[in-house]
């Protein structure tokens, strides 16, 4: 075995150690709680010491588009949640809820994949971070199967000033009701604490349901209780009782009771999954427990201790559906709910898609520059609403994505909105519907074996659109409504036709970087116009014949107007302060170099992007000529040396930006014959 293997199994069996049970006497805990707060502690205190101080991050100080986004305000962001991504408010509201003592039901509200989920099983590991104090009985060795806490013991009203002041143990704690099965051991052994009991200090465990318990839906038509309060087990019905072999157990003994999720999670955290969806009546024992503390066990074993964070689960028409019913009344006193809404983040979105892709058997699978990025635009493109009373309609749904971005659109013909007026008119429910993030998944699975019968898997934005369109096509009306497939192929319409424009001038730019030559020799005749403009001087042609400032000026204008340069005065100053600049570079490297090792101060076409951009913008490419250049399967098809160097330039470019072979040969016949066009 290795060093860095045993190193490993060394800090594994050393935090078990750590774990392990410790076993004290009644009179030991109550001296610690003198100096150690841990030994009666409640479940919100422990919880929220597991989620620790948050980080509070001034966002006047971080990026514009995050100042811009959180209005330049201060965030907390909580270490245990940092994998999910635009959730501070949320979890800043439940961090609130906990820091409140954790009363009542915190309902965690929102659509399929947003989080809610995942927030509920961080609470539970948090759970599990700080150990609880239970009681144990000293005849049988068990602790107590309702994870009673000591703090039952001394909850005799005439009794509680005095103890709050000898063992420092705050008022407030020393409230908690016993159940059955400690005050059968008080009776038991006439109420000698000592001789009934012991204090077991013992970590919360999930896999053994202790102190963290979870409940998933049964349905409306079965309203199994028992699995909230527990009910008799009939397997122990007649044993012997373990505190006395001449008594065997009955039917309302705590004994011969199975718990249930609220007994197993006290003192912890109950999560109960899409609570909302079972039979109404499952409400009423949660509704006395968080009121009272306790609640009334099966077969007449009488009250259970009931103290703990319980978390339920729901998306919004299922708890829409709740609100309306009789139910509901009682319990929206007790109900904070906190909404997981869908990022309506870009950047935030694409995280998400990396984390997807991490955990997923296509983390090393090749995928294409942008094909995330488009991804990400029609998942939230799809959650934008109209707004209260309609008040966003008028607003471009693109358009809006990049303002909720943080972006400020640029050259775009619709009105842009602020953020802040996005937020104002926003309906209540936006970011609840759209586009899941589950559904992201599976596209993208989609994506990646969209050619798998070709031994090829990889994603790009053309196999992504393809993908897409099918999921929709195929969704039942359930899942996606048939308004929604109509709204939802528009949106890929708007995408398509934009995608083939970058994808076109993609390739543009691939084939014009490979004909250097004559990029190149456009750039410095450009410049050398510029400089001459700049000086107020005359060029000469080949031929010896003066070119004079007119002249230079209509050479200038024309290359800027083809272009799109309408400043052409600064452009031309901003140019030649740029070219000079890297020349003066250049030369500054070359004085540190012996005079072999030094290069030529030529500036390169693609040195001073604003140029390179204009270049490409104004170079025709004969299309005759070069459209057989990309049609090419290999070079070993072209006429020419030139030719089968610009074949293997262009595409080392296309490589250099992200595309494999297979994604070039998709683009170019997706494009078909404007992919030679510029």
């Amino acid at each position: 075995m290795s060093t860095e293997s045993k190193d490993l199994l060394n800090r594994i069996k050393k935090k078990e150690e750590n774990r392990k049970d410790e076993t004290m006497s009644v009179d030991s805990w109550l001296d610690e709680c003198k100096t150690n707060p841990a030994a009666y502690e409640t479940a919100a205190d422990r919880l929220l010491k597991a989620l620790g101080e948050p980080e509070i991050v001034n966002t006047r100080e971080e990026s514009q588009q995050t100042s811009l986004v959180h209005g330049g305000k201060k965030i907390a962001r909580y270490e245990p949640f940092a994998d999910l991504y635009d959730a501070e408010n949320t979890i800043s509201k439940v961090a609130t809820f906990i820091k409140n003592g954790g009363d009542g039901i915190l309902v965690l509200r929102g659509p399929v994949g947003s989080g809610k989920t995942e927030i509920a099983t961080i609470l539970e590991e948090l759970a599990e971070k700080h150990p609880m104090y239970l009681l144990k009985c000293k005849t049988s060795g068990k602790i107590s199967p309702f994870n009673d806490t000591p703090t039952c013991l001394f909850s005799d009203s005439d009794i509680v000033s005095e103890l709050a002041k000898e063992y420092n143990i705050p008022k407030r704690y020393l409230k908690t009701p016993q159940s059955s099965w400690v005050t059968k051991r008080l009776k038991h052994h006439d109420y000698d604490l000592d001789a009934a009991f012991e204090v077991v200090k013992v970590y919360p465990s999930r896999e053994a349901q202790l102190g963290v318990a979870k409940l998933d839906p049964k349905g409306k038509k079965t309203a199994d209780i028992n699995a909230l309060i527990g009910s008799v087990d009939m397997t122990l019905l007649g044993e012997d009782d373990p505190l006395d072999p001449t008594k065997v157990l009955s039917a309302g003994d705590p004994d011969a009771y199975k718990p249930g999720a609220f007994s197993q999670s006290n003192g912890g955290v109950f999560h109960a999954a899409e609570f909302f969806r079972n039979a109404p009546e499952l409400m009423d024992p949660f509704l006395e427990g968080v009121t009272t503390g306790y609640f009334a066990g099966d077969g007449g074993v009488g009250i259970l201790p009931m103290n703990q964070i319980i978390v339920v689960t729901t998306n919004d028409p299922v708890w829409k559906n709740f609100k309306k019913s009789a139910e509901s009344d009682a319990a929206r006193n007790r109900i904070e709910v906190v909404d997981v809404p869908y990022t309506l983040r870009m950047s935030e979105e694409l995280k998400i898609y990396q984390k997807l892709l991490q955990g997923s058997s296509y983390a090393d699978k090749p995928v294409a520059p942008g094909t995330m990025e488009l991804m990400a635009e029609f998942s939230i493109v799809t959650r934008l609403m109209d707004g209260k009373d309609n008040a966003l309609a008028s607003y471009d749904k693109f358009v809006r994505a990049k303002v909720h971005n943080g972006e400020i659109p640029d050259g775009v013909k619709s009105k842009v909105p602020k953020l802040y007026e996005l937020k104002e008119k926003a309906s209540n429910d936006q970011g609840l519907y759209g586009f899941s993030v589950r559904d992201t998944g599976r596209v993208l699975k989609r994506t990646f074996n969209m050619r798998a019968n070709e031994g090829i898997e990889e994603a790009d934005t053309i196999l992504l659109m393809e993908a897409l369109r099918d999921f929709i096509a195929a969704a039942n009306v359930e899942d996606i409504s048939d308004d929604e497939k109509k709204k939802y192929l528009g949106y890929l319409d708007t995408l398509a036709e934009r995608n083939a424009k970058d994808l076109e001038e993609k390739v543009t730019n691939a084939i014009l970087d490979a004909d250097d030559s004559t990029c190149q020799r456009m750039f410095d005749e450009y410049m050398e116009y510029a400089q001459a403009w700049h000086d107020n001087s005359d060029l000469y042609s080949d031929g010896g014949e003066p070119i004079h400032g007119d002249k230079i000026v209509k050479f200038l204008v024309a290359f800027e107007k083809r272009a799109g340069i309408t400043n052409g005065d600064e452009f031309r100053k901003n140019a030649i302060a740029s070219v000079n600049s890297e020349i003066a570079r250049i030369a500054r490297k070359n004085s540190r170099l012996n005079k072999d090792e030094q290069v030529a101060p030529n500036v390169h076409w693609t040195s001073y992007e604003p140029i390179a951009k204009a270049i490409r913008a104004q170079h025709e490419i004969d299309q005759e000529s070069r459209r057989h250049i990309l049609k090419a399967k290999s070079d070993t098809d072209l006429r020419t040396e030139e030719e089968r160097r610009q074949f293997n330039r262009f595409h080392e470019n296309m490589k250099a930006d992200g595309y494999t072979d297979t994604m070039v040969a998709r683009i170019l016949h997706h494009l078909g014959p404007s992919a030679s066009v510029s």
